[in-house]
């Protein structure tokens, strides 16, 4: 049985918990979301059921280029980061993160939509058969 009360309350947390996101994820986002619903439809065979690392790698590095023509930030993020000593800057593998959780997003909430109550018999909440209150 579905608690509504729960749910509203896991949204609210849902949206508390965005709103402490850093200003890097929301600038980063519309284009994480812009080259998924590019890429991520039904006809690219490449894309079903997961695509593969070299997609993955090649959809990152078409985001940074689109990126980095807008802003400036995430090449000083890579470039001052001494945690990183790869190939690969910081913003990169941020953008990897975004994009693979944006993938595995879209491939779960169409099993996941949250399904209504419907009531077998009478009008729920008016008495009769089927009531809660009956």
């Amino acid at each position: 049985m579905d608690n509504i009360y729960y749910d509203n309350y896991m949204y609210y947390c849902e949206q508390e918990a965005e709103k402490m996101y850093p200003e890097i994820y929301y600038k980063l986002s519309p284009y994480v979301k812009r080259k998924c619903e590019e890429y991520d439809n039904e006809y690219n065979q490449m894309m079903n059921p997961f695509p593969n690392r070299e997609l993955i790698n090649r959809m990152a590095e078409e985001i940074e280029e689109e990126y980095n023509n807008d802003y400036e930030d995430l090449k000083k993020l890579g470039e001052n980061n001494n945690l990183t000593r790869q190939r690969r800057g910081f913003g990169r593998d941020l953008i990897t993160i975004l994009l693979l959780g944006e993938l595995l997003g879209r491939r779960r909430r169409r099993g996941r939509r949250r399904r209504r109550r419907r009531r077998p018999f009478g009008y729920g909440g008016y008495g009769g058969y089927g009531s809660p209150f009956y």
